[in-house]
């Protein structure tokens, strides 16, 4: 069995984080470790998990200096993580009980990097996302199939990388098309295996105020031309209509 390092980011996630607590200690597969970076948060968020979590030897919680962001904290976890595989969960989504299970499996027949299905939920809408199978660095510019909660990367394979502190809303998205950059494709799994809960504050729920953000995934990050970037960003476009559509 490999170890599973599972980061969490934390902020004020006080009244959602005892669901994904139990989400994550009722995995089935039990060789993991938990590192929960609270982001100095203000609603007794850090005090709540440390009472949590305590006497559980699978569980490290770290405090920020000051608020970063989910970026920073994320590099936080990367750099305490022992784990060979990493996976992502936030502090108000919910793991599937086959979840670790299910990846390693996956991983193992076609890693090194790879992407579950998953439930959104929002309000009354309850909808399915699954991913493509294959998803090359061209094909992920032109969509983000990669959610920081279902997927899943082979550290010894892919090295150590980090999230980009420089790059706001959208720095995940950075963060795996840094990856497949190198020349590595991302195998989709197409079971569902986690929920991800929308809030109204959400910071992506808002698509059409990501553009400017998504331009400079394309400008700042990629380093691509204006007009390489706005194909890009017309092209995101579209494809979230359809990835969103019903949510």
């Amino acid at each position: 069995m490999e170890k599973i390092t599972i980061i969490t980011p934390s902020y004020n996630c006080k009244k959602y984080f005892k669901e994904t607590f139990e989400s994550v200690i009722n995995q089935t597969y039990k060789d993991y470790e938990w590192i929960i970076i609270d982001d100095c948060s203000t609603d007794g968020s850090f005090n709540y998990i440390s009472n949590l979590i305590k006497n559980n030897l699978k569980i490290r919680l770290f405090q920020t200096p000051k608020n970063g962001g989910s970026a920073v904290a994320r590099n936080i976890g990367l750099k305490n993580a022992s784990g060979r595989y990493i996976t992502f969960l936030d502090a108000d989504d919910l793991l599937d009980p086959n979840y670790l299970e299910e990846q390693v499996k996956f991983i193992n027949d076609n890693g090194p990097i790879i992407t579950a299905g998953y439930r959104r939920i929002h309000g009354e809408s309850n909808t399915v996302f699954l991913p493509r199978e294959s998803i090359t660095f061209k094909g992920l510019l032109k969509g983000n199939d990669c959610s920081c909660l279902t997927t899943m990367y082979d550290r010894e394979v892919v090295g150590d990388i980090f999230f980009p502190e420089d790059i706001k809303k959208q720095e995940d998205y950075v963060f795996w098309l840094n990856i497949l950059k190198q020349g590595y494709t991302v195998k989709g799994n197409r079971q569902v295996l986690a929920t991800y809960n929308i809030h109204s504050d959400s910071k992506n729920i808002n698509k059409k105020g990501l553009i400017k953000y998504q331009y400079a995934v394309y400008h700042k990050a990629m380093h691509f031309n204006f007009f390489k970037s706005m194909y890009y960003v017309f092209r995101w476009g579209i494809y979230g209509l359809k990835k969103y559509k019903g949510v």
